[in-house]
């Protein structure tokens, strides 16, 4: 897995990898395709099992922000949090069931989880907490935001400022990792298949139990993630 190349373009002197936006892309759609069919016909009587998963995500999510922080009932934080729940959660498990890798004089990989690539998790990581910054600066302006900085001494200046930016590493760095590590050992596994049929035979069982694993690490993962989101708009709500 690690050997393989990337489909990459270079357009206006900026380098796309042509698998992150087939697989951003289509884990958006798929978030989107499933908040909107679940959602089609609300009801306040009986819902149907469609509506009953969609609201047991919205009341999940709520949960979190309940042990995070008192505006748990803010429609802009909450789907906020449902989003990132959902895309996550489907991002993190696109290359566990298969990878597409095209056989040329240097295979390129075309399908992966999107989240196993550094530069996904981080421009997440980044965006999230410029949103907890936007909150902040919305609800208590921008003196209060710049301020923020130099409390409680204004010599820990510099330490608040390097706990930002650590923040944003062990944030992105920390999903990119896990999802990273899981394709490895399935890419690792999946390779025994060519070395015979008994090599495939017994590494077919570790494979579908590295499987299984990857599955709940990707959900352990999702969950984490929009947690410590919660974590820090609640910092900046106070």
């Amino acid at each position: 897995m690690t050997e393989n190349k990337r489909p990459q373009v270079v357009w206006f002197h900026l380098t796309f990898d042509l698998s992150i936006i087939l697989t951003t892309t289509i884990a958006s759609i798929i978030v989107f395709l499933i908040a909107y069919l679940f959602t089609r016909n609300p009801t306040t009587s009986v819902p149907n099992k469609w509506q009953n998963f969609m609201e047991w995500i919205l009341e999940f999510v709520k949960n979190i922000m309940n042990s995070s922080m008192v505006a748990s009932n803010n429609l802009f934080i909450i789907s906020t949090g449902v989003s990132l729940l959902m895309y996550l959660f489907i991002a993190n498990l696109m290359g566990v069931p298969f990878s597409i890798i095209t056989v040329q004089e240097h295979s390129v990989a075309w399908w992966k989880s999107p989240t196993a690539d550094a530069h996904v998790t981080m421009t997440l990581a980044i965006m999230i907490i410029a949103y907890t910054h936007f909150i902040d600066i919305r609800i208590h302006g921008f003196k209060h935001f710049v301020v923020s900085f130099f409390k409680p001494f204004k010599v820990l200046f510099p330490i608040n400022a390097i706990e930002q930016l650590a923040t944003t590493l062990t944030l992105g760095l920390r999903l990119f990792g896990n999802i990273y590590a899981g394709e490895v050992m399935l890419a690792l596994l999946a390779s025994a298949v060519t070395h015979g049929f008994l090599v495939s035979l017994f590494a077919s069982v570790p494979m579908l139990i590295w499987q299984a694993f990857c599955l709940f690490i990707g959900a352990i993962q999702a969950y984490i993630f929009v947690t410590l989101t919660m974590v820090y708009i609640a910092h900046r709500l106070e």
